[in-house]
């Protein structure tokens, strides 16, 4: 969805569909929700100062014990129960 919009926004909706295509051959899997995972997601977002959505971020992360790669200080937060990969961060 972010791909989507921001590509949409920044280059026309014909980029952002060929980029949907681009991402759609890549070797990922989706992960539904689920009442655990939504679980989670709810004890950091009561917890920590995160968004929604990086609260789910984290929260899949942290259920399926994966890297979260980041370019984001404010998962720095959460790197107590979820391992962190970040990214140089924009400005630096």
């Amino acid at each position: 969805m972010e791909v989507y919009y921001v590509t949409i926004q920044e280059h026309g909706e014909e980029e952002a569909k060929l980029r949907l295509e681009l991402m759609a051959s890549l070797p990922v899997f989706r992960i539904e929700s689920s009442a655990t995972l939504g679980n989670i997601a709810a004890q950091i977002k009561a917890n920590y100062r995160l968004s929604v959505a990086d609260a789910w971020i984290a929260a899949l992360a942290k259920d399926h014990n994966a890297i979260l790669v980041h370019k984001d200080p404010e998962f720095e937060q959460v790197e107590i129960f979820v391992s962190l990969s970040p990214l140089p961060y924009k400005g630096k």
